[in-house]
């Protein structure tokens, strides 16, 4: 199995391939600023492009905010999809009204809005093109080929509750402002948590769903876990010694920007983590030089992790760009 965390910035996509099969977990932002003036980073679409990818056979959305979602239109206009899995219900998507909140609601919540568009948009043209649509949820297990194994851990169904009565309401309210922002600021716990398995290495993907929302997780499942894909960018709220003391982490990936905006890739993270695990590897997507943690002069593209007989090799992808 190949697993890579592609430099989008502050966002998540990562792309997953084994044996002919190929998985997208999120497709980054579609800011432009997320990308212009910096050399290393790139969009998820044409990171895709250059790598010659020409079919997904699983796109999973982990959750709906815009450095997760926004950047799978430009995919799915250049990629066939075979399947989309998302954490929601698609009925809830099958409407052509476009949400926005007014202008006094926070930069967050019109970014929401932007997601939610998008969510709307990719689940109304796959419905055009008979592309299945399907909920993922806590519990449920994909056994996909070449010995793959996915496995949602996560969101509980109290933590996406509310959200989901908003998202039936939502369409309705002639000034949904109020709603939009609680959406926004509910959305990371109704992150997917998935733990990917194949040949006897388990990857933990958080996307956003921080520990302090895995009180329902069976613990003995995160038992096996080599590699974490560190919850919400490396924020303070991404690290737990009660659930990462007992990993036995080899590798953690930050998908943080190199300006660390919101306090992310956060030094305190790190200085935790390795106290639990003295030994551990530090991967960041963007990062060129992060003392005493990391060093990468010459920049790259994406981060990719082979796996192969039980062990892990990290290497830096850099494209001429």
């Amino acid at each position: 199995m190949e697993m890579t965390f592609i430099n989008v910035g502050y966002g998540d996509a990562i792309l997953v391939q084994n044996q002919g099969f190929t998985l997208l977990l999120d497709g980054g932002s579609s800011l432009p600023e997320e990308f212009e003036g910096f050399e290393h980073r790139i969009p998820a679409a044409e990171y895709l492009k250059a790598q010659k990818i020409d079919q997904i056979d699983l796109l999973v959305i982990s959750h709906i905010h815009e450095d997760h979602v926004c950047g799978l239109e430009a995919i799915l206009e250049q990629i066939p999809v075979k399947e989309i899995r998302l954490p929601f219900d698609p009925a809830f998507f099958e409407h052509t009204k476009e949400m926005q909140p007014d202008e006094t609601a926070p930069r967050s919540a019109h970014l929401f809005s932007k997601a939610l568009n998008v969510i709307g948009r990719l689940v109304q043209k796959a419905k055009a093109e008979n592309i299945p649509v399907c909920l993922l949820q806590c519990g449920d297990k994909l056994e996909l080929p070449g010995d793959l194994n996915l496995s949602v851990l996560a969101p509980a169904r109290k933590d996406c509750e509310r959200f989901e009565y908003l998202l039936r309401e939502v369409y309705s309210m002639d000034d949904p402002t109020e709603a939009l922002v609680e959406m926004d600021r509910t959305s990371n716990a109704t992150s997917l948590l998935i733990d990917l398995a194949c040949d006897g290495v388990h990857c933990l993907l958080a996307a956003d769903n921080v520990p302090a929302n895995w009180s329902e997780v069976d613990f003995s499942l995160l038992k096996n876990e080599s590699v974490l894909k560190l919850p919400h960018h490396g924020q303070k709220d991404s690290f737990s010694e009660l659930f990462m003391k007992e990993m036995p982490l080899q590798y953690v990936v930050t998908t943080a920007s190199s300006d660390r905006r919101y306090n992310s890739a956060n030094q305190e993270v790190y200085e935790n983590l390795l106290k639990l695990h003295p030994q551990l590897n530090l991967l960041f997507i963007d990062e060129r030089e992060y003392p005493p943690y990391f060093s990468q002069p010459e920049g790259f593209q994406a981060i990719k992790l082979r796996i192969s007989s039980g062990n892990i090799f990290p290497e830096f992808i850099s494209l001429s760009k």
